[in-house]
């Protein structure tokens, strides 16, 4: 487990100190700055700003679908008091989309993804390397309390859960969700490619 524990608190260091990861660096910088110039959705610019920049440096592939059309399903929304609460609800209210001809899709990540840039406290991020990570780590060591696999992820509640279950398992009750996200991330894409 120690040595486990280290392998994600090298990822973490990799990713806050390596040249390979500086862009990433550079563009969270610039979406976080973003989200907190811009913290309402009340009105369509900013939403649309917010949700095309945040597809762009996160590649949520959301251009395919309607960046227009979701700044507009955001809009509609009415998701300000939510955000702020840390409800968990919102994140699959933005997931069920409607694209620009009409199918729908359950854009996940993107939504996870709008949510924790708006509270970063209260919302986690889901992606395909921190879902690997998480499926890793707990067929290694089971440190997750209830059945975890690629299909309860899609729950965001059980995300939640899972990502707490880690924190605590490894003693990372200091690290913010954001430190938590590096680590499984980076670890995801170096051994998981």
């Amino acid at each position: 487990m120690q040595d486990s524990k280290n392998t994600l608190l090298k990822s973490l260091s990799f990713y806050n100190d390596s040249k390979e990861y500086e862009h990433y660096r550079e563009q969270e910088e610039v979406v976080e700055d973003l989200f907190d110039k811009y913290p309402q959705n009340k009105d369509l610019k900013s939403v649309l700003l917010k949700v095309a920049v945040l597809d762009i440096f996160y590649s949520t592939n959301l251009r395919m679908w309607g960046i227009n059309e979701m700044a507009k399903h955001i809009l509609n929304l009415n998701i300000d008091e939510a955000l702020k609460k840390g409800d968990i609800s919102i994140v699959e209210k933005i997931a069920n989309f409607t694209d620009s001809k009409g199918k729908h899709r359950f854009l996940y990540s993107f939504a996870s993804k709008y949510c924790f840039q708006h509270n970063r406290e209260k919302y986690v991020i889901f992606d395909s390397y921190v879902q690997k990570s998480l499926l890793y780590f707990n067929e290694k060591y089971n440190f997750c309390s209830f059945k975890l696999s690629q299909e309860s992820l899609k729950d965001y509640s059980n995300l939640v859960k899972s990502i707490n279950e880690i924190r605590a398992f490894y003693g990372f009750d200091t690290f913010s969700n954001r430190q938590i996200d590096h680590m499984l991330w980076v670890y995801g894409r170096e051994n998981f490619k």
